[in-house]
């Protein structure tokens, strides 16, 4: 490693499915692939979006809109076509603008991947973030940590 590498982040031990409150599951497809037969980052990271969207079914969110401003993914093993992906989310963060979720991504033989992601609500004739409305704000509550909602700090 030369002097400019950074140096290499300490994988954190993979979270139990029970951790998410939210959950969505994707159907894999061929064209998900790339030349090296696994499913690609690409596809990982639109199956984590599909998961933040989860978070707001069945609340109005006619007008608004949502940007994600930091997202991290890290990959903890390769996911094959054919087969379906298990995409757990759950709100770790509930600001008055923005929220941040964490995500984990399952197949049958557990955890192929985590994200994080941080989300502003934003008001785009005005050019600025916005208050996230009650409704919503309610609907997010909803979906923290497993582990955190039973023992809330």
């Amino acid at each position: 490693m030369s002097a400019s590498s950074p140096a290499p982040r300490a994988r954190a031990s993979l979270p139990p499915k029970d951790r998410f409150a939210c959950w969505t599951q994707e159907k894999l497809r061929n064209r998900d692939t790339d030349q090296f037969g696994h499913v690609n980052n690409a596809a990982i990271a639109t199956f984590m979006e599909c998961g933040r969207m989860e978070l707001f079914a069945g609340v109005d969110m006619s007008g608004a809109n949502i940007l994600v401003v930091r997202m991290l993914s890290e990959f903890h093993r390769e996911l094959f076509y054919p087969g379906v992906v298990d995409v757990g989310t759950a709100v770790s963060a509930l600001g008055n603008s923005s929220f941040s979720v964490e995500q984990g991504l399952f197949d049958a033989q557990g955890c192929v991947a985590t994200g994080e992601a941080t989300c502003v609500f934003f008001d785009a004739a005005a050019g600025k973030p916005v208050r996230i409305p009650d409704a919503v704000r309610d609907q997010l509550a909803r979906f923290r940590p497993c582990d955190l909602a039973a023992n809330p700090e």
